[in-house]
């Protein structure tokens, strides 16, 4: 069977763990929508972005360090390319161009099946080529835009995408998720739904120090800074936690998405216990940065599934997370994690407090048991083969 994969960056830490599991099952084919912002998204470190080229190597743009990292999942698999879109715009001439650059390529491969790891803009100019092709496989990250995300740019390609004739698979991360598309796409329901098991990420293990040299120093929230990421209960719950833990440190790690700015009134307050990181995080400075965490905060108001939480648990770092979305799914109660409700700075409080009491994260870290994450991933390849051949 002949698979076809194609991503956006902004999914790559997901879908280099089914890569590396798939391509033991099939000859798989795996295209990389890449834009000016994607550039360092992600996994992803990349030197230049080449001009005048749609379908681009990893060797040839990615900086040596991380293609090194890289090249053992994209190892045994068919190809692998970077679809360049070098327009900062999702309608342009370029990216129709692309579009047709990139099914040219694809069709010489006669591909059974034609595996979306989501969509935006950039993909609709495939559709121009896609209406004959009625193998397609389309996963859905986000069936409602987070909180402050949503606009016509994330509406208008979900109603061409699913608009495709044909018999079409979905897929999702969570139960969470695929009953959150089945409400509201409802004229889908037609079509088959899957779940896959989403497991603790990998890639970070090979960047971490040796377990005997690291020490816990501080809480951490990482991520991009968004409204919906819950960072105004955090910061209103600190002072508590600063009241019975006045020399606790607060690390907040990432870039914040356009328009939105972070309160300073506590931060001020709070200088010399809070820590803002308002800029990417490369690889090897955010894999020391979770593994010298005592744990981490997602405080968010909705979720759907949660990367950051399969990065942490990926290097042994327990969660706190609010009651929303998935994180029910994955995080149990006081085992290797603790729930608490959302929009509510006292409580999440509560919680934060409890974790640091007598080293309680201590505890919730050694619960976490890890086998190997390709092995975790392994149990989704049966679902995914079972999804193209059905």
């Amino acid at each position: 069977m002949t698979v076809v994969y194609y991503m956006q960056v902004a999914f790559l830490d997901v879908s280099i763990e089914l890569i590396n599991v798939l391509k033991k099952h099939v000859q798989l084919h795996v295209l990389i929508e890449l834009t000016p912002h994607g550039k360092n998204l992600t996994v992803l470190e990349i030197d230049k972005f080449p001009e005048r080229k749609t379908l681009v190597k990893p060797e040839e743009i990615l900086t040596q360090r991380c293609y090194e990292n890289l090249k053992p999942y994209f190892s045994g698999v068919g190809s692998v390319h970077f679809v360049m879109h070098p327009h900062r715009t999702g309608f342009s001439y370029s990216t129709l161009q692309a579009s047709f650059d990139t099914w040219k390529y694809i069709k010489q491969f006669k591909p059974d099946i034609l595996h979306f790891e989501t969509f935006g803009l950039r993909t609709i100019g495939m559709l121009f080529y896609l209406k004959a092709f009625k193998n397609v496989c389309i996963t859905i990250h986000d069936p409602v835009p987070h909180t402050g995300e949503d606009s016509w740019k994330v509406t208008l390609p979900r109603t061409f995408m699913f608009g495709i004739p044909g018999k079409k698979k979905y897929l999702f991360y969570s139960q969470f998720a695929k009953q959150q598309f089945e409400e509201h796409y409802k004229k889908q329901k037609q079509h088959k739904a899957m779940v896959l098991q989403m497991s603790p990420y990998s890639f970070l293990k090979k960047l971490v120090k040796p377990a005997d040299q690291v020490q816990k120093k501080y809480i951490l929230f990482f991520g991009r800074l968004s409204p919906y990421k819950g960072i105004d209960d955090l910061l209103n719950a600190m002072p508590t936690v600063f009241k019975e833990f006045p020399n606790e440190q607060l690390v907040i790690a990432g870039k914040a998405v356009h328009g939105f700015d972070i309160d300073d009134e506590i931060v001020n307050k709070y200088r010399n216990n809070i820590t803002i990181l308002d800029k990417h995080i490369p690889n090897d400075e955010l894999a020391i940065l979770i593994q010298e965490a005592k744990f981490i905060v997602c405080p968010y108001k909705d979720a759907t599934q949660s990367g950051v939480l399969m990065t942490a648990f990926g290097l042994n770092t327990p969660v706190i997370a609010t009651k929303v979305g998935s994180f029910p799914e994955f995080i149990r109660e006081n085992v290797n994690g603790l729930l608490v409700p959302p929009n509510d700075p006292k409580k999440l409080a509560e919680g934060i407090c409890f974790a640091l009491r007598n080293d309680h994260y201590k505890q919730l870290a050694q619960n976490i048991k890890i086998a190997q994450a390709e092995d975790m991933w392994d149990r989704n390849s049966e679902i995914l083969l079972h999804a193209y051949a059905s």
